[in-house]
């Protein structure tokens, strides 16, 4: 793995990691990178409730992204081969050819850099092989009409030196929804994934990796159904901004108007990372583009809908120098970052805005581990950060301050000590601080936020067992979060409708602790066994907050939101049927507990169970017949959402207009066969 920009053992690093193969992840019957949290104690990954799944809200330990738009920033990175991704839009889409996955939690921002005090998650695509043509075919038929095709070529072009990667992945589904007002079918899924990576190896110290993908998706929203009816009372007239969904097909949602919903974007990704050995040391080069055009409509009521978007570019170069010395007790690495944003933000909430964006920064580090003994290795972490922001309003009419500015700058650090006792087991403790980026808010140009600060405390096992039968490792958190960036409403701002505009603030600190465990267990050859467990308590220490009616509300001790618990347990067994057959049986289930969705000042307005989105579980199977012959086959017969739960998957829950409840349906129990032939 390569969770600290080096390859280590993941039993040998001192930082909760959770990883897995994209085998392991197929396997298990995901698909999607929303997915990952599946199999990764104390991460969720939820759409966001007011537009769906085209935009993804990312959660570790309580940390949640928060920002969509370019004025501000997230608390959970993402990297596609080591190329950051800065938005969190097109998450509920597929992967594919995937060849690792990596969920790292705690703030990770020495070599992450800001804006991952959550943690941070890194995606690894297959990468050429010099010395041979291979490949696979893959087809998937499914319930809705699924047909989902994948065509992957690897081409040495000159023997183990030069090589190419190509792939394409395909996947459609019929909506399992349909609109309660017009019969629109909705939830439907449509993409288009072209790759395509080259490595050149000219010699053994010396290696170019480039990396190039594009992304279309083109859908129907997500199910949304209204929990109740809000109205906006004008005085000379009542518009209904939401309308109750009373349709008793739980797969009914909001869709009313002659324009149909959609969710579109497209982006496009290069990254090119280069690798030079200079005697005893490496020098690692990253470099990155990524364009991406985003857009969703979404009805609540027929006279309301929501329009959201957004066009970005992003340009990043870091630079990396590593290597060991003092009989190799010593292993360090400097480097540098540079990275532009710029885009626009569409948002025709409450009037059409439109804002454009520009990001600059760099920063400094090092991160350095010395093996104090054999047994006892002490590593120290040092980022410095600076950056600038401009954010200006460009709506066709503008009513304020018409752009505005900020620069920010910070010191992100780690220090941890970790011990091996035998050469499986590994102890270690450590103590971090990351930071969010400060921010201009979007809907009021002449506020400007500070940077929000994590002081993670962290204790930690890793441990293989029995002759590696049993891995086990855990780890327990304590953190201190402060200068909380919040979107709350402006009691001055209430006008003659009684309707507030929010305004975003350094408004809170709070407190957060838990742990997360996962278990391994293989008793003999081809049966398998696995757990992991999380849980999360994150509460407020302050906050001082306003209603929508302009009223002081002192939310301390309120959580923040997301999940407390989640918990996943899956057994595999493998079996020949033959000499050259394979049969493998598969079952994993995942929990994950309620997530509030707003204060107690917001849900003593609503109903009882319109504040949060229920708790819920889901099982998967699948059975795979592997034969070697013939290049390789493998057949499989899958399902998800076996038991046909009914079942949320995010919402949104206001206080405006005597209450708004919408919720986000998830899928329902789906069945289908996978045919995947090598070459």
């Amino acid at each position: 793995m390569t969770a600290r920009k080096v390859e280590e053992n993941l039993q040998d690093v001192p930082v909760a990691v959770t990883a897995f193969s994209g085998e392991t992840f197929e396997e298990a019957g995901l698909s999607e990178f929303s997915d990952i949290s599946r199999l990764t104690p104390n991460f969720d990954v939820r759409p966001r409730g007011t537009t769906g799944a085209l935009f993804a809200n990312l959660t570790i330990r309580g940390q949640t992204s928060g920002f969509l738009t370019l004025n501000a920033d997230q608390a959970v990175g993402i990297s596609i081969n080591n190329a950051p991704i800065t938005r969190g839009t097109s998450l509920f889409t597929n992967l594919f050819d995937i060849e690792r996955i990596e969920v790292l939690k705690g703030p990770q921002g020495t070599l992450y850099g800001k804006n991952t005090t959550g943690g941070a998650v890194n995606v690894v695509t297959k990468g050429p092989e010099l010395d041979e043509i291979n490949g696979y075919g893959q087809f998937t038929y499914g319930s809705y009409d699924r047909t989902d095709a994948q065509l992957v070529a690897n081409i040495p072009l000159v023997q183990d030196q030069l090589g190419i990667r190509l792939g394409a992945a395909l996947t459609h589904r019929d909506g399992f929804g349909r609109g309660v007002g017009t019969g629109r079918e909705l939830a439907d899924d449509n993409e288009i994934f072209l790759r395509g990576s080259l490595l050149f190896e000219p010699s053994d110290t010396f290696s170019v990796r480039v990396n190039a993908d594009y992304h279309d998706v083109d859908e129907s929203i997500s199910i949304f159904r209204s929990l109740r009816s809000a109205f906006l009372d004008l005085g000379f007239a009542v518009i209904p901004i939401a309308l109750e969904t009373t349709d008793p097909d739980f797969y009914a949602g909001s869709d009313f108007r002659a324009e149909a919903p959609f969710a579109r974007s497209d982006e496009f990704n290069i990254n090119a990372t280069a690798n030079l050995e200079i005697g005893d040391a490496n020098l690692e080069s990253i470099t990155s583009y990524r364009k991406q055009n985003s857009l969703t409509l979404v009805q609540s009521a027929p006279s309301t809908s929501v329009t959201l978007g957004q066009n970005s570019d992003l340009f990043a170069q870091e630079i990396r120098l590593s290597g060991q010395t003092f009989d190799d007790r010593l292993t360090w690495q400097v480097g540098g970052f540079y990275s532009t944003e710029s885009g626009e933000d569409i948002d025709n909430v409450g009037g059409f805005q439109t804002t454009a964006a520009k990001n600059e920064g760099w920063s400094l580090f090092t991160q350095n581990s010395f093996a104090i003994t054999d047994q006892l290795k002490l590593t120290l972490g040092l980022r410095y950060t600076n950056e600038d922001r401009e954010v200006r309003d460009i709506s066709p009419v503008v009513t304020g301050l018409l752009q505005n500015s900020a620069s920010f700058d910070a010191f992100s650090w780690l220090a941890s000590l970790d011990f091996k006792p035998t050469d499986e087991t590994l102890l270690y403790a450590s103590v971090s601080r990351g930071f969010r980026s400060g921010a201009v808010d979007q809907d009021n140009l002449a506020t400007i936020v500070n940077p929000e600060y994590v002081l993670n405390y962290e204790l930690g096992l890793k441990a293989d067992l029995l002759d590696n039968r049993v891995r086990f490792n855990s780890s327990v958190f304590y953190s201190d979060y402060t200068d909380i960036q919040r979107t709350a409403f402006d009691p001055d701002s209430i006008g003659a409708t009684g309707v507030p505009t929010t305004v975003l603030r350094n408004a809170a600190e709070a407190t957060i602790w838990g742990f997360e465990g996962e278990l391994h267990v293989a008793p003999f050859d081809g049966l398998s066994f696995g757990a992991t467990v999380g849980y999360t308590n994150a509460q407020f220490d302050e906050f001082l907050d306003f209603d929508a009616a302009g009223n002081q509300i002192d939310r301390t001790n309120e959580p923040l939101g997301g999940p407390e618990w989640q918990y996943s347990l899956n057994g595999r067994y493998e079996f020949y049927v033959s000499d050259s057959a394979t049969l493998g049986i598969q079952a994993n289930y995942f929990w994950i507990g309620e997530d509030v969705l707003a204060a107690p000042s917001v849900i003593a307005i609503l109903a009882p169970g319109e504040g949060s989105v229920p708790s819920f579980g889901l099982l998967n199977g699948q059975i795979d017949l592997d034969v070697e012959q013939w290049g390789g086959l493998n057949i499989a017969v899958f399902g998800t959402n076996i038991l046909d739960k009914e079942y949320y998957v995010g919402g949104v829950a206001l206080g405006l207009f005597g209450g708004i409840s919408n919720r986000i349906v998830g899928e329902p129990q789906q069945w289908g066969i996978r045919v995947t032939k090598g070459f």
